[in-house]
This record gives C-alpha cells, structure tokens and sequence, in this order.
C-alpha cells in the first residue's frame, strides 16, 4: 500500500488576484515607495484615521499611572554627543508614545533603537517616549520599579502608540528606515490565467512578525497585546496595526473598505490574509496563555512578572482573578479555574522560581484543556497553613492578605495509583494494518486504564518534565480533574502526580477526548493518542465496546485531599 504524501502546503506570500469586472470595486491597490526613507505623512494619516473612526476600540486608556512615572523628552534638539537622553517626571495627563524592542546583553544608556525611536516620536508630533530600560530605575531595591512593573497594561494602553522594532536583534541594532536601509521588495510577478491577474507581492506581514525576535520574546508579547496602536518597523516595510486594522506601506488600501459603513467602528473582515490585528479579547485568556508559553525569557523569575499587564487587564475588563498567573473565573454556577486546565505536548523544563502546579513552573509551549465541569475541589492555604477559599481569596484579593498564600494548592478529589508503560510502536506486531498507512501512533509514556476483563485502554500521558522520558514502566498516584460525564466534549482529564514527602508534584497529564473511543465518530488526529487492546494482545484503534459505565480502573477510587506544590 502506498503511503499518503505528507501535505507540504506553507504560506508562502501574499498573491493579488483581480478579475475584470463591470463594476468598479474598491480594491488593494500595489504602492509603490522608497525603501530608503520612511513616509511619516503615510503613517500620520493611518493615526489620524483611527483616532477619528475609531474611539472605541483605539482610544488610549486613561487608567492612572503608577507613581513617580518618567518619559524621555523628545523635545531636546538632536546631539550625537549625548550620551543619554533626558528622563522627566511628568502627570498623569501626559501624552506619550512607548517603545517595544529587544535589549539584548548590552550596557547602554543611549542605545541605537532609542535614539531613532525618538525621531520617530517627533516626526508624529510626540513630545514624549517612554522606554522601560530607561524610565523605570532599575535598582532591585528601589520600591517604585515592582510597582512600575505591574502597571505594565497601564502603561502600554495609555500610550497614544507604540513604536516596535520588529527587525532588530538587540537595543544598538536600530530601526529600519532609520539607522539601516530596509531590503527592497521582492520583483512583483505578474502572470494572468484564464483572465484573472495574480501577482506575487512578498511575504506576509504577520509571517514577518512573528519570526522576529522581537515575536520570539516573552516580555515583548504583552507590550503588543496592551498597545493600542502599533508601528512595526520590519526590514521591508512600515505597517500600523490599530485594534480594528492593519496599513502596509505596499498596499494602498481605501480606509472605508476596512470598516463596516453599516455599524460605526466595526471591522471587516481582513482583505489581505495574515493582516488580522493582533489584538485578542481579553476573555480568550487560554488563547494568551497559549501563545505566551511559545515565547522565550533569559530569566525564569520573569515569567509571571512579563505576563502580569494582561492578568490585570483582564481582571479590570472581565472580572478574572488568578493566583500566581492562573485565571481564577466566579461563574454563575460556580468557580471555575485554569489551575492544571493545560499540557506540554512536548515535555517542557522546570522553574525553580513557581510551583509545578503552575504553566509559570514551567518551560515549554502549553496547550489548554477544558476546565467548565471540574469534578475536584480547590482551595489555597496561607502562610499560616489555613485552608482558604476561592471567595474568601476574591474579598482578600487586593489586600496584603492575598499577599500571604503560600504557593501551593489544595486538591480535593478522587484518586488512585495507575500504571504506565514505554511504548515504542515500531516493535509491536499486532498493530492493524492501516496503523502504517493513515495513523500515527505516539511513541513514549502510555497510561494502562482496563475497561472490562477483555479490554484496555491505554492513552498517551503529555510528561510535563523532558528530564522523566523514558523511565515510565511503574505505577503513579494520579487524581480525575475531570470524568467528563457532564461536559458537551465528554474529556476524561487526569492529573498525573509523584509524592514529595507529605506533598506531591505535577508529573504529566492523560486527556482522553471524546471519552472511549468506540465510533466512526471518534476524534480526527494527526497522531492517534488513545489505542485499545484486547486479552489476546490485539492492538485496536477504537474499543469495541460501548463506552463502559463502571470501568475496571475506577473501581478503586477514593476521595482525597491532598496539597500540590
């Protein structure tokens, strides 16, 4: 049997496709520019734009900025014998623009990409820029930097725009258009088919992005995420990306094409793919924590401090609370948390500095699991080891008190001992045939879960730590977040823990979705993580039974409380 040839397809660019047409339509127009100076009238128009259309999505905050707060005054004439700009305290009403980069391992008090951001700033009108290298002392003791800070989504909001050096790799290595020319764009080919004009016109602009290094740091995602206006400088191209649309220097788009004309301040969908702003809503707080686990930080400690401006946006936009980086959500039928409500597809590496409890105890992209229907309990413990619950943390939330809990959590749940196995696929002989031609099995850690007599499951276990593959072929004490009977996706959620002392740690996870695979309606996956095997040693890829009600593996369960740190 010939194997399927893997799909290959990549984003390869963007392609303008227009076809004659009797009517005239507003479409993307090719603009031609000079890559050797940047075209600040472009850009003040797209600013000027948004601030008239857009006021409600766009518009900088006018939350309160933390005390002693300072901004590089840009009004001072250019001097290349400076050897640091001037830093000024000024109110709470100042206008300002902020300055998202990559530092790099560099002592400088006047770096390149500041210097340039500057001219940036004063050539859209900006008196004032603030950088957090320079604005914010960075004396470990000094009482205002914390502060500072964790005013990050205030500060980053409240800016009138944010300049980002999307094509630098460290603070010297300037802006693009500025201090380095910017490459030319690639020729734009033309070919027409059957009618239809496609032309090539370059890679795409989030593709550029997002392989920067600015779009690989972890302090650099909030700095997006929070500004309400963007200016990425890559090495092609300016593009302004507001909250409701994204400008390209080679794109001459009519502004009203972006919008919906029939409700104010609304967007359309994007003309161009990959042109989508970057802006997320606040509630798809599992989509943020997903995409910040990708990015890397040179100091573990960091990890809660870096993503703390969106857990205090979303606790002052949607009522979130979290507890050590972990959204806590008061629903009408009841608590509901993301403690544990995620993943390592690929084992990840452990930080000293958080509990493993925690995705900020850990290294390694995360993805999220479903966390509506918990079938456990939660509570935290304070310092002085009393138990407290997630109302009364709620009322303590903003006091010193909430300052006081220790950093683990308290379970409540049913648990037992489970065994595991190392699976490496390619020796067992009894899988079915199609195994080799359409499913992919995962070779690793399997967890054993007999059904009945004649049936066992076995599903993937995602090993949280890099450092335990390969030593699974024992037993592990293990507690169901979730048995799935009352949720619409009927996940079976286990939490696989080891003892430490009177404690115990987070050691992996088995997420078996859609519960017990017996149908053709079974989940669709590029690498097949629940397999089934009968008393003969028959691999099967569903169980050929109804999904059991009294499986043999819950027979021994028990309600617990035990404390995770």
């Amino acid at each position: 049997m010939n194997e399927p040839r893997p799909d290959r397809r990549r984003h390869m660019g963007h392609v303008i496709a227009v076809e004659p047409s009797p009517e005239a339509s507003p479409i993307p127009e090719l603009r031609r520019f000079n890559h050797e100076t940047i075209d600040f009238q472009q850009i003040k128009y797209w600013i000027k734009y948004c601030n008239k259309n857009h006021l409600q999505h766009c518009k900088p905050d006018k939350f309160t900025l933390p005390p002693n707060f300072k901004v590089i005054d840009c009004r001072e004439p250019e001097d290349i014998n400076r050897k640091k700009p001037t830093v000024v305290s000024v109110g709470g009403d100042c206008e300002y623009a902020a300055l998202s980069y990559v530092w790099g391992n560099i002592e400088d008090e006047f770096p390149q990409v500041v210097k340039d951001s500057i001219k940036v700033a004063r050539q859209l009108n900006c008196e004032y820029l603030w950088v957090d290298r320079l604005c914010i002392n960075q004396d470990p003791e000094d009482p205002n930097k914390q502060e500072q800070i964790n005013k990050m989504d205030a500060i980053y909001s409240r800016a009138i725009f944010t300049i980002i050096d999307a094509a630098g790799t460290n603070c010297n290595s300037g802006l693009a258009g500025i201090t380095f020319p910017r490459i030319s764009s690639p020729k734009q080919r033309c070919v027409e088919v059957d009618g239809v004009k496609l032309t090539y016109v370059g890679t795409p602009p989030a593709e550029k992005i997002q392989s920067s290094i600015w779009g690989s740091r972890g302090w650099t995602y909030q700095e997006g995420i929070l500004s309400h206006r963007r200016i990425f400088f890559t090495n092609e191209q300016v593009l302004f990306q507001c909250n409701n649309m994204t400008c390209l220097e080679s794109f001459a788009i009519p502004m009203d094409v972006l919008h919906r004309l029939d409700i104010p301040n609304t967007k359309k969908k994007p003309i161009l793919k990959d042109t989508e702003p970057l802006f997320l809503p606040l509630k798809e707080i599992g989509t943020h924590l997903m995409e910040f686990s990708k990015r890397n930080l040179r100091h573990d400690r960091d990890a809660l401090d870096a993503f703390s401006g969106v857990l205090n946006a979303c606790h002052r936009e949607e009522g979130y609370f979290h507890f050590l980086g972990n959204p806590l959500i008061r629903k009408k039928k009841g608590w509901r948390w993301m403690i544990n409500a995620w993943y390592h597809v690929k084992p990840g590496a452990r930080k000293a500095d958080f509990p493993s409890w925690s995705w900020t105890g850990w290294k390694g992209e995360i993805t999220m699991t479903s966390y509506d229907t918990p079938d456990h309990d939660l509570r935290l413990l304070r310092e002085d080891e009393c138990s407290v619950s997630l109302d009364d943390f709620k009322t303590a939330y903003n006091t010193n008190l909430s300052q006081l809990m220790k950093p683990v959590i308290q379970l409540e749940g049913m648990m037992t001992m489970m065994s595991f196995e190392l699976i490496k696929w390619g020796s067992e002989t009894t899988l079915p045939n199609m195994m080799f031609s359409q499913t992919v099995v995962q070779d690793g850690p399997w967890a054993i879960l007999p059904l009945t007599t004649d049936i066992t499951c076995y599903s993937f276990l995602y090993l949280d730590n890099e450092a335990r593959t390969g030593i699974f072929q024992l037993k592990l004490p293990i507690m169901v977040l979730e048995f799935g009977v009352s949720s619409q996706k009927h996940n079976l959620i286990i939490l696989v823990l080891r003892e430490k002392g009177d404690l115990y740690e987070r050691v992996g996870m088995v997420n078996i979705r859609g519960g017990f695979e017996s149908s053709n309606k079974a989940r669709k996956a590029p690498a097949k993580l629940t397999m089934y095997k009968d008393k003969s040693g028959r691999w099967m890829t569903r169980a050929p039974i109804s999904n059991p009600c009294d499986c043999i593996w819950q027979k021994d369960l028990e309600k617990k409380t035990i404390v995770l740190q």
